[in-house]
């Protein structure tokens, strides 16, 4: 028995080793190796997918940015990009180390076609000279996720970006149609409208009087220049309501601002879980001081 694991332990580790590029074996470490702050690269993650009620499937897409505390612009283009070109565009360009490891950021939906699991969605990422590319594909029963309450009821919040707009939920979430306009180095209000509404469970003592939801923002997409929120971290005690903020840009360009509003507060609510939080994307035009927005 004991020589059979060992042999399946040697296989996953030469199948892992083969899906990883040359390039990056070279820079393979020691597992008890401490990190470096900088200089290292970041990997694609497919979190699981998602199968919809109409026919179609759900990518879950994060990153692990494996430095310490480097954080990493990487521009859409041949360093950033996704395959088929159908659904290249919405994964980010600014890798954070706020958090590392950075669940569920954004979505893609492939058609009902890919139920045959042997369709791929393909990201790809060179960082600090360094490719790693992570295939998604509906098959792989591990990876199934669900939109489905947990146990003691939890699901994401219903998000809006704007007053009496859509809502979202899920990571997929919800995007303004139209961008913000705002200018170099004057704030720009964002505010988001919340709902916690998970049905507790009776079982849930802890949590039976409500939730807490917590809002984080990012920069999503954008120039290199920084993007600094008055208040990056909201909490709404009362698990429903308004939250408000401000950002301000160092630099022109376009820009996508991302919130995740998250229950994770809830005893059966985590990243860990792929469980529950909302994403909502604000695309933000901005102008130099005393420029000018032309559009056709």
């Amino acid at each position: 028995m004991k020589s059979r694991l060992r042999l399946r332990s040697f296989i996953l580790v030469l199948s892992v080793l083969s899906s990883v590029p040359l390039e990056a074996q070279r820079v393979q470490r020691l597992p008890l190796a401490p990190r470096s702050p900088s200089g290292e690269p970041v990997a694609p993650f497919f979190e699981g997918w998602y199968a919809n009620p109409d026919g179609t499937y759900t990518f879950s897409f994060g990153y692990f940015n494996l430095n310490m505390e480097e954080t990493l612009e990487i521009p859409l283009g041949p360093d950033n990009f996704i395959e088929p070109g159908e659904f290249d565009g919405k994964q980010p360009t600014h890798f954070t180390v706020d958090p590392r490891r950075d669940r569920g950021i954004f979505t893609v939906i492939v058609p009902a076609s890919y139920a045959d699991g042997q369709q791929r969605v393909v990201w790809t990422i060179r960082g600090n000279g360094v490719t790693y590319s992570v295939p998604a594909r509906v098959g792989v029963e591990a990876l199934q996720l669900d939109y489905g309450p947990r146990a003691m009821g939890s699901v994401p919040p219903l998000v809006r970006l704007e007053p009496g707009g859509m809502e979202g939920q899920h990571p997929t979430g919800v995007r303004l149609t139209e961008p913000r306009v705002a200018t170099v180095g004057s704030p720009l209000t964002l505010t988001v409208w919340a709902a916690e509404v998970s049905e507790r469970s009776a079982d849930d003592i802890v949590n039976r009087d409500g939730v807490a939801l917590r809002l984080l923002w990012f920069k999503h997409q954008g120039p290199p220049g920084a993007v600094v929120f008055e208040e990056r971290e909201i909490v709404l005690e009362e698990g429903t309501g308004e939250a408000t903020t401000t950002a301000t840009f160092a630099e022109p360009g376009d820009y996508v601002l991302r919130v995740r509003v998250d229950n994770w507060a809830a005893n059966d609510s985590s990243a860990g879980d792929q469980c529950c939080w909302t994403n909502g994307y604000v695309p933000v035009t901005v102008v130099p001081k005393g420029g000018t927005l032309f559009r056709d």
